[in-house]
């Protein structure tokens, strides 16, 4: 696995560790309020950026290098927002839901990059 497929399934692996220790860290204290945080870092950075992973290592070379990275610096980033815009507002500090919003908007965009990226590389051959 190299390059952006690595890039990818790595920071999944980061994500997942971080989700876990979210989630066991609320167990502990008995309290869940930050338990659509937890869940976000874990579809979203866990599941979907393993999938990703696994879908570029199949496909790289049929995907323009730019498209790639693009998709993985606004699927990063958006993530990063939406996490960070959650646990504030999960924190009580709900004036932060325009972070969380946008951060959100940017993820469904880099989704919708990754969808039309699946679709035209497995409809060229595989090289």
């Amino acid at each position: 696995m190299v390059g952006i497929a690595r890039a990818f399934f790595t920071s999944a692996l980061v994500y997942g560790v971080v989700g876990m220790l979210l989630g066991l860290s609320m167990a502990m204290q008995h309290n869940h309020s930050q338990m659509p945080t937890h869940a976000h870092v874990m579809v979203i950075g866990w599941v979907s950026f393993a999938i990703f992973g696994l879908f570029y290592t199949q496909h790289a070379k049929s995907v323009p290098r730019i498209l790639s990275y693009i998709h993985f610096w606004l699927a990063q980033l958006s993530l990063l927002g939406l996490v960070v815009g959650l646990w504030l507002i999960y924190s009580g500090q709900t004036q932060y839901d325009p972070v969380a919003a946008v951060s959100s908007t940017a993820y469904a965009l880099s989704f919708v990059l990754f969808a039309i990226i699946a679709l035209l590389a497995m409809r060229m051959p595989k090289v």
